[in-house]
């Protein structure tokens, strides 16, 4: 999937300041603290992972946090308007994922 990294770049913005739907540690030196949220995937374990790409962060390596292209897409869609059941087969993600990620991006967008 080429598009995605492509498409990261274009939909991303500049810099992130905290965000409500975080749930991870605290910020890190730089006060910044990145989006993420807690699901399970396919393999069934408990993860965060990153709302927003790597490249918008500016600790990217965060070892709290995983970077899954399907769920910064599903995340985007979803801040979009695009339900659960339609992200869960459009991004090949888990129903509570999916879930989990709408939600986020509503809160996102309330905030």
């Amino acid at each position: 999937m080429r598009l995605l990294p492509h498409l990261t770049k274009l939909t991303a913005p500049a810099r992130r300041h905290h965000h409500i739907t975080d749930n991870g540690p605290g910020p890190n030196a730089t006060g910044h603290i990145c989006p993420r949220v807690h699901l399970a995937l396919y393999d069934g374990t408990e993860r965060d992972y990153l709302l927003d790409g790597p490249s918008t962060c500016p600790c990217p390596r965060d070892p709290h946090a995983r970077y899954e292209p399907r769920v910064h897409l599903a995340y985007l869609l979803a801040q979009q308007g695009h339900d659960a059941h339609w992200l869960a087969r459009f991004a090949d993600l888990p129903l509570p994922a999916a879930e989990r990620i709408t939600e986020a991006a509503a809160s996102a967008t309330r905030g």
